[in-house]
């Protein structure tokens, strides 16, 4: 989830050329609903969303027994230690500051997903 259009459409682009079924969210409360509806292995998230942001979805998402332990990615331009405290709080996986290597993102993906799927029955 993330606000900038012209970044959600390209990495859009790469995760689906990756083989990765892709759902978009533009703001807070849409990735919300998009999660509790989908259930997806992982989220990739922005810090700075409008209508909800990214820490506050965080804590929505984890509030929710569906959604509590999916592993989330954050990516962002604001790459302050508060700012990393209190995303690593809520137990983001892994935090990457922008611009960030989408070789890194990929990489970080695929073992979300991969212990996602290894812990499913």
């Amino acid at each position: 989830m993330d606000d900038e259009p012209d970044l959600v459409s390209l990495l859009m682009d790469q995760l689906t050329a990756l083989g990765h079924d892709v759902v978009v969210a533009r703001d807070g409360i849409q990735g919300v609903q998009e999660a509790l509806a989908w259930r997806p292995d992982v989220v990739l998230t922005d810090v700075i969303m409008p209508f909800m942001d990214g820490p506050e979805m965080l804590e929505r998402l984890r509030a929710e027994p569906e959604t509590r332990a999916i592993p989330v990615i954050a990516l962002s331009a604001l790459t302050d230690a508060k700012t990393r405290a209190r995303m690593s709080s809520l137990g983001v996986r892994c935090f990457l500051g922008k611009p960030y290597s989408f070789k890194e993102l990929a990489s970080q993906i695929q073992e979300a997903v991969s212990s996602t799927k290894s812990q499913r029955p």
